[in-house]
Formats: structure tokens, sequence, C-alpha cells
């Protein structure tokens, strides 16, 4: 039997007999070979063609951000008086893995890495004395440091370990979250089923499936024992702020011995003249945390401890889009380890423009100290009683002079006034006494100070009678001293000698200040014209000033259809009451003085303004329009006669022995007009007093506007300061 397969048996040393394997045993064997060597070839496939990208990917990836670089915002300037610049600050800043104790030893070895050349780095020896180098480089750029910076900061020490144990934090927590993910992640398999917490739990086929598939479709992650790198710990940090030029220009010619360091530029706003305008030009202060969001949001990163200013009140705010410089933008390229591998400048930064202010530097000084004087004189005296000098108490004022011709501010002072040093250098005790001031000295009262004016605004009261045909400026009137009852609605000299004006036309009305002239005008008129007159002259809207926050005062309103007796009894009052500056109406100086000026101009409204005209016209979207064309409008249906008439009245006030600011405003070298006011506010507080004028008579230059709260008589206390305003300009050459 030839063709039968022979069972052919071996026997060993021993005399055993071995039977040989049988041919399925060597097929199974086989197979099981060419089944790992299909999966190792599958998994050689897998990681050529699938996850190379994927691990080239991880090994590339970089960060994008902008950092933004510091700008200088513009200057602030009255002539040539400095108002607000920019002042250069340097700050010296170090790289974490410098200042870092004990140094890192991966940065250390790349160190190595870099200043050694491969056949340099076999040399176990090159290495040590190599480490020791950097090490001992460390060491000697902060004893550089220390020494020249220790009349800035002598405590440099401890700032340093501020800062490690901030970024150590940092780290801390970034590592802590991401080994909390990598638990949790590794209890979820990718297929986006959970798995069982506990092992004993798992199926050991779904165990198996599951080590499979890992291990042949998943790149190794990251390990636990891996560390992340926060940005801070590959980023430069401020250790001293504010050195001096001389200190920072020797560190940045002295690279070699300084590694790691660089000088910061940036800039901080300073008020050269602190007190002087200081509500006229406001405060600049850093952005507030919601607008430092934005511009993370938008992937900027601000540089050190500098941040972008805003204007915050004043020409600073009204004019930021002028004076507020543009940052520069840098974009940065980390790798995964936080390193930066690229650095360009893709925008440099641009300085703010200059912002030139018509006020007169010394004129606006001179005002300033008379305000202050009249404040302190009103102070109350130790030992005097309370309730009495806080009657006798000015709480506040405001001085404006304005050219009546294109409304150029020469002098817009408020006080009481503030150092606007105290938004870059105040102290806590310096900010708790200024807002422990019941003076409120924040407060501009140039806009913001809407009172009544009281007689001040006589004129306007005129105008409407005259143009509504009410009253002739010719025509007499008898002053009693009061309308109809001894007890209301009195003239002031009434109330203190039992007598009134007497006989009487409209020009003595205005020089004497009688009340009962107007209030019988008001009685016949009624309400509405007063009030449309008011708004025609400007009240009860903002002038449009370049200054922020304009309040616009109040005007009444008068209802257009029938109302019940009641009702029109209470408006016919109101009437006399806002006839004399009272009642519901309120205004603010630069109102009172746009008023006066329109009368001294011929019937022109101007728009009052710090800036110059250059200024006002950038603020049109045409920069050829005319900015007086642009300021100036009439005042409607305002006849040439009725201001004559209204000066003749206003010259008489000063010019004349019976005028009201004949003793105390007259001045020989220059004729001024002008009225007085003193309107009244509560039975508890003294009344406020104003007085408006403009000069000289014969060709009128500038209007003036004071304003003193609960300053008592206008004409006593107001009008004093309007001489001395004149005389300064007369003396200064300024007429």
């Amino acid at each position: 039997m030839l063709n039968q397969p022979q069972n052919t048996a071996f026997a060993d040393a021993d005399g055993d007999t071995i039977q040989p394997a049988s041919p399925g045993r060597y097929r199974s064997l086989f197979a099981v070979f060419c089944a790992l060597t299909a999966t190792v070839l599958a998994r050689v496939y897998w990681i050529q063609s699938e996850l190379h990208a994927g691990y080239l990917t991880a090994l590339n990836v970089t960060a994008t951000e902008y950092e933004l670089i510091p700008s200088r915002d513009g200057r602030i300037l009255a002539d040539t008086t400095v108002l607000a610049a920019d002042r250069d600050l340097f700050s010296i800043q170090v790289h974490y893995r410098w200042l870092q104790e004990p140094a890192d030893e991966s940065w250390i070895r790349k160190l190595i890495r870099n200043r050694l050349t491969r056949a340099e780095r076999q040399n176990p020896t090159l290495v040590e004395q190599m480490r020791e180098s950097l090490l001992q480089q460390r060491q000697d750029l902060w004893m550089e440091l220390a020494e020249l910076t220790r009349r800035v900061d002598p405590d440099l020490t401890n700032r340093r370990m501020r800062i490690q144990r901030r970024v150590q934090r940092i780290s801390d927590d970034v590592n802590r979250r991401h080994l909390e993910r990598q638990q949790e992640s590794n209890l979820v398999d990718e297929s986006g089923l959970d798995w069982p917490a506990n092992p004993a739990q798992q199926n050991i086929f779904l165990r198996l499936a599951r080590t499979v598939r890992q291990s042949l479709t998943t790149p190794p992650g990251r390990s636990s024992d891996d560390h992340i790198v926060v940005r801070e710990e590959e980023d430069y940090h401020t250790i001293v702020s504010d050195v001096p030029l001389d200190t920072a220009a020797h560190i940045r010619s002295n690279p070699e011995i300084f590694p790691g360091t660089r000088i910061q530029l940036t800039t901080r706003r300073t008020w050269p003249a602190l007190t002087l305008a200081s509500h006229v030009v406001g405060t600049r202060t850093a952005i507030k945390p919601d607008e430092q969001q934005q511009l993370k949001s938008q992937n900027h990163r601000l540089p050190g401890s500098w941040l972008p200013r805003r204007g915050r009140s004043g020409v600073e705010h009204s004019w930021d889009h002028r004076l507020q410089g543009t940052a520069g933008l840098r974009r940065i390229v980390r790798n995964r380890r936080m390193q930066v591998v690229e650095s360009e400048i893709v925008r440099n930064p641009v300085a703010g423009q200059d912002v030139t202010l018509t006020l007169h530097p010394e004129l606006q000084y001179h005002t300033e100290i008379l305000l202050e004087q009249a404040l302190n004189e009103s102070a109350p005296r130790p030992g005097e009683n309370n309730n009495e000098s806080k009657q006798a108490t000015i709480s506040g004022g405001c001085i404006l002079v304005m050219d009546v011709r294109d409304g150029r501010l020469l002098a817009a002072a408020s006080a009481p006034t503030f150092d606007l040093s105290l938004f870059s250098s105040g102290t806590q005790a310096q900010w708790d006494a200024v807002n422990a001031d019941i003076r409120r000295p924040f407060l501009s009262r140039i806009t913001s100070a809407a009172l009544p004016p009281g007689s001040v605004f006589k004129p306007v009261t005129a105008a409407a009678m005259l143009e509504e045909q009410i009253i002739q400026p010719d025509s007499r009137f008898f002053c009693q001293g009061f309308l109809e009852n001894p007890n209301e609605h009195r003239c002031l000299i009434f109330r203190s000698n039992g007598v009134g004006h007497s006989d009487l036309t409209l020009h003595r009305a205005l020089a004497q200040s009688c009340n009962v002239y107007f209030f019988d005008a008001a009685k016949r008129s009624g309400l509405q014209p007063i009030v449309e007159w008011a708004r025609r002259f400007g009240f009860g809207s903002p002038t449009g000033a370049d200054l922020p926050y304009e309040r616009s005062g109040s005007l009444p309103t008068v209802p257009h259809d029938q109302q019940p007796a009641r009702q029109r009894s209470i408006l016919d009052r109101e009437a006399l009451g806002m006839a004399i500056g009272q009642s519901r109406l309120t205004a603010t100086p630069l109102q009172i003085v746009r008023m006066m000026a329109a009368i001294a101009n011929g019937g022109w409204l101007v728009v009052p303004h710090v800036a110059t005209l250059e200024g006002v016209a950038r603020r049109t979207d045409d920069p050829g329009v005319e900015p007086r064309d642009l300021a100036r409008r009439r005042v409607p249906g305002l006849q040439v006669e009725t201001l004559q008439a209204i000066r003749e009245g206003l010259v008489a006030t000063v010019q004349q022995p019976y005028g009201t600011g004949y003793r105390t405003v007259r001045l020989d070298a220059v004729p001024i007009a002008g009225k007085s006011g003193t309107a009244e506010t509560s039975a508890e507080d003294r009344s406020h007093a104003w007085f408006a004028g403009y000069f000289p008579v014969d060709q009128p230059q500038y209007a003036v506007a004071v304003m003193l709260e609960n300053g008592g008589s206008g004409s006593k206390v107001a009008g004093p300061l309007v001489r001395e305003i004149v005389q300064f300009m007369a003396e200064e050459d300024i007429l």
C-alpha cells in the first residue's frame, strides 16, 4: 500500500517514543502567525496612512495671540500751557525662566543644547561646566538688577517670589483640572459608551475589544505625569515699574549683562497744571473690566500692567476720539509648550492728536482764584452756630467768559475744584477727603448746575412782552411794591423798606430789577409767550457745547387744550414766577452766558466751545464747513428795536446810579452792561447769586456769567467778581 501515509514514530535518548506533529497543528500555528503578522502590518499601515498627520499636527500645533503695543494719547493745551499729556514710563520685565527658583531643568537642558555643538554635548565635563555657567549667570543677573533698582524698589526679592507664587498657582490649577479630565475620560469609551468604573463589572470580551481598538486606532495620550506648560511660564513679567530713563538705557545697551530682560515702554496720563481748569480738562483713566473683557474676546492681550485709557469727563471725554492714540498690534505665535516661535508687528502704534483749547490760561487762573476766595470767605468759622454757618456758606460757583461773536470760552471756572493728579497718583486719604466734601468738587457747575436763574432771566421776559405787544419800551408803570397782595408777589425793596419803585419804564424796570413790573406783564400775557421765547433763546435744551454731560435745564409745559379754572389759576401763578426767573424754570451758566451774548451780538445764538475753531470744524462731516456758520443761528422773530430796548436797561443796571450794579460792578475804564439775579431756593438756604452781562458796551466782545450757589444777593456777591474779571482783562490787554 504505497500510497497510504506512514505514521513514523521517533524514539528519544531514553527510548521514549515521540509522535510527530500532525499537519492540523502546523496549520493552526501558521494561522496564528499570519494573524499576528497581519495585525502588526495593519498597525503599521494605520500609523503610516492615518495617524501620521495626526502626530504631526499634535507636534506642530500653535496658538496665535495679539499683544497690544502701548500708544501715546494726545495733549491738551491752552496756548503754550500743557494741561494734560502722557509721560513715558519704563518698566523692567524678566522672562519667567530667569526668575524661577530653582531653575527649571528642562529649560536648562534646552539652553545647553542650543549653546553646545553635538560633539560638545557628548562631553559630560563641558555639559556640567555650561550648566554651572548658566546658574551663575542667573545669580549675576539678579545681583545687577538689585543694585540697579535699589532706589526704585529695594524689595526686589519679594516681588520676584510673589510672581513665582502667582504663576505656580496658575500652573497647578491648570494641571489639576487636566488630570481630573483625564481620569474622567478613562471611564468613557471613544465610541461614546460609558464603561463601569469597577473593572470587575466589565465583561471580559468588552474589555478585550476596547483594549484592541485603542491599541490599533488611538495615538498615545499625554501621561498624567506630563506637565502642561502655561503661557505665564514662557512669558515676561514686570518686576520694577517706573524706572529712570538712564536705568532703562543701561539695561538696553548691555544685553549680555541682563539676559532674559527687556524694557517695556508704557505711558501714564499726567496733568501738569493740577487744578487749573480741572472740570474743563477732565479725567482719563484705564479701561474698565468690561472693556478689558471685550479686548480679550478679540484675542487681544495686554502687555504687562499697561491698559488703554478712555476719557471719562471734560475735554478728555468729549474729544476722546481725537486724543486717543491707536495701540499697535504684535502677532505672537507659540508652540504647544507656549514658547514663542514667531513674533511680528502687524500694526504700528499711532499717537493721538493734540487738542488746543480756547481758554486764556492767565484769565482762567484768575477766575479760579476769585471763586476760591469767595468760597473761603463764606466758609464757616470755628465757634459759629452750625445752622447760621450752613446758611452763610457758598456751596459752589461758576464763572464763564465767552466771545460773543463765535462762542469761544476764554474762561470756564467751576468751584470747588479738584486735583487731577488724584487719578494718577492719589492716595486713599486724598480720595476720602474729596469724597467727604459735601460741596461736590467733582461736579462741573459749567454744564451740570441747573438752577433757577432769578432776575438774570428778565431780559428774556422783556423780549417776550415786547414782541407780543404786551408792553412798550416807553410805557409807564407804577410799582407800589407788590402786585395785588402785600404778602405776595412783591419787590425786594418793599420787603426791606416797605416802599415800591414808583413810576418807571422798561429800562428802569430792568436796571432796578422791579419784580412787580414783570408780574403785571406776565399776568396779562399768560405763561405761553414766556415759555416760547425762553425756548427761542435756547433754554430747555443743551447749548451744544463740546463738554460732556450738559444738562438742558427745565421749562414749564403749557397745555394747548382748555383747562379747568383751578388749573388755569395755577398756570397764571406760574407765569408770574417764571417772569422773574423762578417757578419751574432752571438754567445752566452756559445757557445764561449764551443768552447774554445773543443780546450783545445782535440776536445770534452761538455754540459755546472750549476747543479751537479748527477742532470745531473737525467735528463736522465736511471739514470745509466754517465753524462760525455752523455755530451761529438767529433767535427767531427777535426785532432790532426789542434788542435796543433791552440793552438800554442792561446798560443802566451798571452805568446809572439807580442800577443794582452801579456800586459793585461799574468800572470807569471799561463800560459794562448786565443784569443781577437773586434766585430764591428754600427757607433753609440762601438764594443763588447771579450776575451776567457783556462788555465793552459800545462794541461788545465778551459776555460773562457768574453764579454762586447759596451766595445771597447777586449784585452784592456775584457783581464784584464781574468787575474784577473785566479789570484784569483790561490790565492784561486781553480786550
